[in-house]
């Protein structure tokens, strides 16, 4: 069975240009009817299952279209180790950005018991923006982070 354009928007709820973008960009390609229209088939729909993962994951276009394309290829030593590398590099990546977002998460959650009041976050805005600068080294560097490096430095240390 295959489904238009259309039906696959109903079905996977992917934007009707999304998919045409997609097609466009090699990263999943559907049938053609003989009039040009796009038939998209259970190997389709599963593949932008797939691209809609790895987009949710950061995935860029080119890792996206080079992941499609080995999922449809014959299995092999080669196909095998570049997926693994991209794998790894996902999951590496991924980790350092669930650490930021952490540390984040930690700064937000600081930051309600700093603004109680009127003043609170002019008495604590030196230790905020030395958090957030700290935040933004991390994530610029692009480093991986213990979990020692999450914990907020204690009001008495700062200055």
């Amino acid at each position: 069975m295959g489904w238009t354009v259309k039906q696959t928007v109903e079905k996977t709820g992917i934007p009707a240009d999304t998919l045409r973008y997609y097609d466009k960009e090699g990263i999943v390609s559907p049938k053609r009817h003989e009039n040009g229209y796009r038939q998209y088939d259970d190997n389709d729909i599963t593949s932008l299952k797939n691209v809609v993962v790895m987009k949710y994951a950061h995935f860029s276009l080119a890792e996206m279209r080079s992941m499609e394309e080995l999922l449809s290829s014959e299995p092999s030593a080669n196909c095998n180790e570049i997926c693994i590398r991209i794998i790894k590099s996902k999951a590496t990546e991924l980790k350092r950005a669930i650490c930021n977002y952490q540390k984040i998460v930690m700064l937000m959650e600081e930051l309600l018991s700093m603004v109680n009041g009127i003043d609170s976050y002019r008495e604590n805005q030196e230790e905020v923006d030395g958090f957030i600068s700290q935040i933004f080294d991390d994530i610029r560097s692009d480093t991986l982070f213990s979990t020692d490096a999450l914990s907020l430095p204690n009001r008495k240390e700062v200055g």
